[in-house]
């Protein structure tokens, strides 16, 4: 039988001929497709943490047997996510498998296919929704509503200017999208920085000498500092990136796994928040404990909801117990209205009394 090989002609590599800026985008490859792969890689791998995060927050069963809160906010996040990392898979089978061989037409998506051209718009759907729920949380702490009306209105603004980045990008018009992709990052550092040192610099003047109370404000600093810190600093490497490096698509990297930054904290927060709420729960099912002159006792009557570390000063046989601190300076953390773990808005001093030996014995735990 005669060898296959005979009938293979000598190889002859193909001829490509390239526009000198399609050669440049190819040489470039490392630099105009690597960063769409190694985002779209990173976002899958925190699509699979923020799964998890949203499976413990409906496992979360709650005590009183109360409606779950958040559940629609929880819902719509996770779908809008879902739908970034579907348009984020779309761009890089568009750009390295569908036109793998006609670097032409890889190279003009960004500004023809709407998957391209939209998906900053898309990081700042979900960036300026999960920031929209912080704002409301700061509202509940502390009320000041000019405050958040100045944050709103920066979200607003780093809205709008993701929209005209949208609108100029089929346009290929790079003087005014570098300029409005300034203004949109720029927008939401400035409303993660406000949200941020507002939230913790409000909790840190509500410390007392209080012990239960200073460890809780605490806890609750280091979460506020640690769902914010993720998402603030990426955003801030991708306006740096963006301004040093404009002709390359690094800070798509950056811009890519943003979201879901977003959209972890939130999911953390809340289920922190449920964690939080179960402790309270058991600390609470045989009473609040106090503390006076090294005893610890258990409140076992009284019509008044006390919180958890109230502090007590004792004179003859009344005690008088100062509560309500707890409630007041945590207000905000979306603890249930309908039960005494509810921290909103009571008197910061409110001042009560009862019978010390009717009403207080020793705790035998």
């Amino acid at each position: 039988m005669e060898s296959t090989n005979s009938t293979i002609t000598e190889y002859v590599p193909s001829v490509i001929i390239l526009a000198p800026w399609v050669i440049w985008y190819v040489e470039g490859a490392a630099l105009q497709i690597g960063p769409w792969f190694i985002g779209t890689c990173v976002e899958l791998f925190l699509q699979g943490i923020l799964m998890m995060q949203t499976a413990d927050f409906f496992s979360y069963k709650d005590p009183r047997g109360q409606s779950k809160r958040f559940v629609w906010l929880v819902l719509v996040l996770n779908v809008l996510c879902l739908i970034k990392t579907a348009q984020n898979i779309k761009i890089v089978w568009a750009t390295m498998i569908a036109n793998y061989a006609n670097p032409d037409v890889s190279l003009m998506l960004i500004g023809v296919d709407w998957s391209h051209y939209s998906a900053g718009l898309s990081t700042a759907i979900i960036a300026v929704y999960v920031q929209a729920f912080f704002i409301y949380r700061y509202y509940l702490l502390t009320e000041r509503w000019y405050i958040c009306v100045f944050m709103s209105l920066c979200t607003t603004v780093s809205l709008v200017a993701a929209v005209l980045v949208t609108y100029y990008m089929p346009k290929i018009l790079h003087a005014k999208i570098r300029m409005w992709s300034l203004v949109h990052f720029v927008s939401a550092i400035v409303v993660d920085t406000l949200i941020t040192s507002c939230t913790a610099w409000h909790l840190q003047r509500r410390k007392s000498a209080v012990q239960s109370t200073t460890e809780l404000i605490d806890r609750l600093t280091r979460l506020v500092w640690q769902t914010a810190l993720p998402p603030t600093i990426c955003v801030i490497i991708n306006a740096v990136v963006l301004e040093s490096r404009p002709i390359e698509l690094t800070h798509m990297t950056f811009n890519i796994i943003l979201p879901k930054l977003y959209a972890i904290s939130l999911l953390y927060t809340l289920n922190s928040r449920n964690d939080i709420r179960s402790e309270q729960e058991s600390a609470g099912t045989t009473g609040y404990y106090i503390t006076t002159d090294n005893r610890r006792g258990t409140m076992l009557s009284g019509s008044t909801n006390f919180t958890s570390g109230a502090d007590v000063s004792s004179g003859g046989g009344v005690t008088s117990l100062k509560v309500g601190e707890d409630r007041q300076a945590l207000s905000g953390f979306g603890f249930d209205k309908e039960t005494d773990l509810e921290l909103n808005r009571l008197e910061a001093t409110k001042r009560v009394t009862f019978d010390f030996k009717q009403d207080l014995v020793p705790n035998r735990k």
